[in-house]
């Protein structure tokens, strides 16, 4: 995805510098441009062209832009200053140097707007979506770049908004909408085919690998990137540059299908590219990371230690701690493989630091899951941390989505308006040829015949054309109607699944995760027989997955036939993961628990299983006591431990007291919490119930 998006970035220098660069040359002219002194225009324009050289470090450009930003200041005309000022706004994006960008690309979009220069304007919101979307902040990177395909469109300028459509799907890829993203590019893709812009379909088809790529289809992705490359060689003009992109994404996806010795061919490639280290550095770091993994996994006896080494000063010596972050992760894991187990660990708890400083979550979460199967004494930390990380990021995730969608709406809407005025423009434009012809045959003497005529099927036209839009009007409201339905029934579901998946699964896995760490540490008789006893509970685990897959017929519901015996196995099981802490329960037998109803004796298993899971959790008791009773029409539940407790008054409630309620709401039941600090918590729950009999009856 990262490679995709600097092979954009590349190829957008180059055209953008080649428009604008053109445009200057056609004003050379003009009587404006004569008015400045000639050594200045001169000098300028030659600094221009040497700030996007990228053969030259990033110290030399940036005292380049500068000397030229200091020329542009000293031009009388305010159109001429914008025109160099879009280029240097553009090429300052590589400088490193946020404060240096912003005050240009300020300047070029304050001066845009005084000369109401909308090109100028599109194009300093398009840099400035890039600059934002190199610092991660991708919400407004995503509204300046709908802001520049505004103007575009208003404009109907085509090629932009072609490449402005890729630039969006590489943020609809980031955020995990592939179905978004893969539409954005295939509507870049038919504009490009259209003018056979093959540099433009290369990097369509580019994209599309990474997208495939990333929903698990590598085989298909490997195919895009082949055709984006084919396009390249197309080209009358030297692409080899843009072509280790391509072969970095083919080789990131050999890996994948364990064909690592292609996949080394393919970094070799890229690593001995030609001046990559002065043209982009930070791009051959990655290059070195992902081939020295595909020499481990060759199981190669070369000495793989110096290449991560290598990487990961050249992040450091270019400040990117987000591309230092991955690298150190790997050189960890490659520490892990040659038996440096402490080392490792000291490695990766260095890559979780870099990874949270650069919010590189990709990186946190794999540095995390990799100290899990290192670090077992703080396994369960580690566990525990990812699972909080994942959790948040696919919630922000879904956020952005929501947010990006009502803006992709506006600007799909503010689009489609254009592309009707355009067409109401070209039908203005007919409609006046035709009132020429008519005054023409007027001279001849049947003009007045003939306007009547056309005026009569003018008008039906318009009626015509005035029905028809009503009637896709109502069609569109229907149509929003249904998807708003649609989504609505959708989002009960998912929150409901996703209720059963964090009360039942999640909590059982983490009470045999618990289990299997104490009885791993003992070969006892009694812990052999214990672990058989965690099998069958695994067995019993994954009946139960099977179960919510289907459970939309209800057949999770009817699994638990013997209800009381259901309870006491939960509660062996979190008695087994810890030797200390004691339970006790309690049942009334004058009540036969198996008729109730089966959405009430799901809903009841899981309030207990997430009442108990709290209390190991955050109440650090000795002892825990269940009690099922009946009084009058009521099933009456009580949950008490003798933990640390809270002030049930003052305390917010956590994500397992808002799951109990939710479920609570499902039965008509209630809740109530006593709970004072230092005396422990008591959970008292109320549920009208009726049986099966009782239905019948």
């Amino acid at each position: 995805m990262r490679t995709g998006k600097i092979t954009y970035l590349y190829i957008s220098i180059c055209t953008l510098a080649a428009l604008l660069l053109f445009s200057c040359s056609e004003n050379d002219n003009s009587s404006q441009e004569s008015s400045s002194p000639k050594v200045v225009q001169d000098s300028l324009s030659i600094l221009v062209n040497r700030s996007s050289d990228p053969n030259l470090n990033i110290e030399e450009r940036k005292q380049i832009v500068q000397e030229a930003l200091d020329k542009v200041n000293l031009l009388p005309t305010d159109s001429i200053k914008l025109k160099h000022l879009a280029i240097l706004s553009y090429n300052s994006i590589q400088l490193k140097d946020s404060v240096f960008f912003r005050t240009i690309n300020k300047e070029t979009i304050s001066l845009a707007q005084k000369e109401k220069d909308s090109v100028a304007m599109a194009e300093a919101y398009w840099d400035l979506g890039i600059f934002l979307d190199n610092t991660k902040l991708i919400d407004s990177t995503y509204y300046y770049y709908n802001e520049a395909l505004a103007i575009y469109s208003k404009r109907n300028n085509q090629k932009k908004m072609a490449f402005l459509y890729n630039s969006i799907s590489t943020i609809q890829r980031k955020l995990g909408d592939y179905a978004g993203a893969e539409q954005t590019t295939v509507k870049a893709l038919e504009i490009f085919k259209e003018s056979k812009n093959y540099f433009g379909m290369s990097n369509s088809y580019n994209s599309l690998g990474s997208i495939t790529h990333s929903l698990g289809d590598i085989e298909k992705a490997i195919q895009y990137y082949k055709i984006a490359s084919s396009y390249l060689d197309s080209l009358p003009t030297d692409k080899s540059y843009n072509q280790i992109f391509i072969t970095n994404n083919i080789g990131v996806s050999n890996m994948l299908l364990n064909q690592y010795r292609e996949a080394e061919n393919s970094f070799e490639k890229v690593v001995n590219f030609k001046n990559l280290r002065t043209i982009n550095p930070e791009f051959l770091a990655k290059a070195m990371v992902n081939l020295a993994n595909a020499k481990k996994k060759l199981f190669s006896t070369e000495d793989l230690e110096p290449q991560y080494l290598a990487a990961i000063e050249i992040t450091k010596e270019y400040d990117n701690t987000f591309s230092e972050a991955t690298s150190t992760g790997h050189y960890a894991q490659y520490l892990a493989y040659i038996k440096d187990t402490v080392k490792a660990v000291q490695v990766a708890k260095k890559a979780l630091v870099l990874s949270e400083k650069a919010e590189n979550f990709e990186s946190l979460l794999r540095t995390l899951n990799f100290l899990t199967l290192v670090d077992k004494k703080n396994a369960s930390t580690y566990a525990q941390e990812y699972f909080v990380v994942d959790k948040k990021l696919k919630e922000d995730e879904r956020k952005l989505r929501d947010k990006f969608a009502r803006i992709r709406f506006q600007t799909d809407e503010f689009i489609e308006r254009n592309e009707l005025l355009a067409k109401q423009n070209e039908l203005l434009i007919r409609e006046k040829r035709l009132w020429s012809a008519l005054a023409v045959l007027g001279l001849i003497g049947i003009a007045a015949i003939l306007i009547i005529v056309i005026q009569r099927i003018k008008n039906n036209n318009l009626r015509f054309k005035q029905q028809q839009q009503e009637s896709n009007l109502e069609i569109f409201n229907l149509l929003l109607l249904q998807q708003s339905k649609f989504d609505e029934g959708k989002k009960i579901e998912q929150e409901r699944i996703s209720q059963e998946l964090h009360d039942g699964f999640l909590n059982k896995i983490l009470g045999i995760r618990l289990v299997l760490l104490g009885l791993n540490k003992r070969q006892d008789e009694k812990s052999i027989a214990q672990r058989a006893e965690v099998i069958t509970e695994l067995a019993e685990l994954s009946e139960e997955i099977r179960s919510i897959s289907h459970e939309l017929n209800e057949a999770a519901f009817q699994k638990m036939q013997n209800f009381i015996e259901a309870i006491k196995s939960l509660i062996k099981t979190f008695q087994t993961a810890s030797e200390t802490l004691k339970y006790s329960y309690k049942f009334n037998t004058d009540l036969d628990w198996d008729s109730l109803n089966s959405t009430l004796k799901i809903n009841l298993y899981r309030i207990v299983q997430e009442s108990i899971q709290n209390c190991i959790k955050h109440a650090e008791a000795s002892t825990i006591f269940v009690n099922f009773d009946v009084e009058d029409n009521f099933l009456t539940v009580i949950i008490e431990d003798n933990g640390k407790g809270f002030d049930s008054k003052k305390s917010k409630k956590g994500i397992g007291f808002r799951n109990i309620s939710s479920r609570l709401e499902k039965v008509n039941g209630t809740l109530r919490v006593d709970s004072t600090i230092g005396n422990g918590t008591k959970l008292i729950i109320r549920v009208p119930y009726l049986n099966e009999i009782d239905k019948i009856a």
